[in-house]
């Protein structure tokens, strides 16, 4: 009898994550200062929405950035809390296109969690950075190259940033006989709304191509997105930049627990596009951990949540990720 019990328990709970559908990557990307001008990957199943359908959402990152960090020809001083606020709306024109819009508002502060910081690397033994050496809750966001500010950012106020838009076709489908996959293509164009003078916009249009993947084990999905970005030289009215073009990686999991929720772990990793600065943290590509789940509120409204972790010194020390989404239509 206890064998047939777990036997129905086990059954029960594999049928409802096989009845229940999948909802993607955690959509978060990577908020370090120096790469917010730019554009950088954003998680994405290679779903589309359907037609005449309207999704509008609302994310909102915390996160602790320290870098403080010489060479011979920069300098690079980061000591900020920013919460970085992302409006972003999907619509579906036709069932094989989709299009996207997002305009992010960044705000860098002073911040409150320097001790707390300190105490929690003390604790476990690793490298603080040298934040200990820093005035406590300071801000300061300085670049320079050869001397020169490459702009001057402040303490406080809520800034724009870069927008983007995107769109969306799909070229294989898993409904499809003997395809286990789903398989979508995706253009994005970055739009230099960004404020320069802080720090947030270059000025110029950027590129991305996308590939977004995704394989159902049930009740597993993994998601591959390989792209690669075209960056445009940033303006500025200092020192001369040249960055280089980006390619880029996510590798996701996500675990359907049942219909409400799912939990997520991904990977999502891409070429610095700096070189030869001499600081590690601009020379660096960037590696970073983001692990939450999704739950599903209503029919049409959907939360998400991450925790991401820094894997090399390219990202934030870490950044809390809420999103709330709401569709509209079929």
């Amino acid at each position: 009898m206890i064998r047939i019990y777990i036997t129905v328990i086990l059954f029960v709970c594999l049928t409802m994550s096989a009845w229940a559908t999948e909802k993607g990557p955690l959509r978060v990307r990577n908020q370090f200062p120096p790469h917010l001008m730019f554009l950088t990957p954003l998680p994405d199943s290679p779903r589309l929405m359907q037609r005449n359908q309207l999704s509008v959402s609302l994310s909102a990152d915390y996160a602790s950035v320290f870098v403080n960090a010489e060479s011979e020809d920069w300098t690079a001083l980061m000591d900020t809390e920013m919460t970085v606020l992302d409006v972003s709306f999907e619509y579906g024109v036709t069932e094989y296109l989709t299009l996207s819009l997002e305009v992010p508002l960044i705000s860098m502060n002073d911040g409150f969690l320097d001790g707390f910081l300190e105490d929690y690397h003390n604790m476990l033994g690793v490298p603080n950075y040298g934040r200990e050496n820093r005035p406590k809750n300071e801000f300061a966001y300085v670049l320079q190259k050869e001397g020169q500010d490459w702009f001057k950012s402040e303490s406080g106020g809520c800034h724009p940033g870069d927008s983007s838009v995107s769109l969306k076709i799909p070229l294989a489908d898993e409904k499809e006989p003997f395809l286990p996959w789903s398989l979508s293509l995706s253009y994005t164009l970055k739009i230099p709304t960004g404020d320069e003078d802080h720090g947030f916009g270059s000025g110029g249009f950027d590129h991305g191509v996308f590939l977004f993947s995704q394989f159902n084990l049930s009740p597993f999905v993994l998601y591959l997105n390989p792209g690669f970005i075209f960056l445009t030289d940033p303006e500025t009215s200092g020192p001369e930049i040249s960055v280089n073009n980006i390619f880029a990686l996510l590798i996701a999991g996500e675990y359907i627990f049942n219909d409400q929720w799912t939990l997520s772990a991904q990977f999502n990793y891409y070429t610095s596009p700096f070189e030869n600065t001499g600081i590690r943290s601009l020379d660096d590509d960037s590696l970073e951990l983001a692990v939450g789940f999704t739950r599903e509120l209503t029919s049409a409204m959907t939360l998400e949540f991450a925790f991401c972790e820094d894997l090399s010194r390219s990202e934030p020390d870490f950044n809390v990720h809420t999103r709330l989404i709401y569709r509209l239509g079929n």
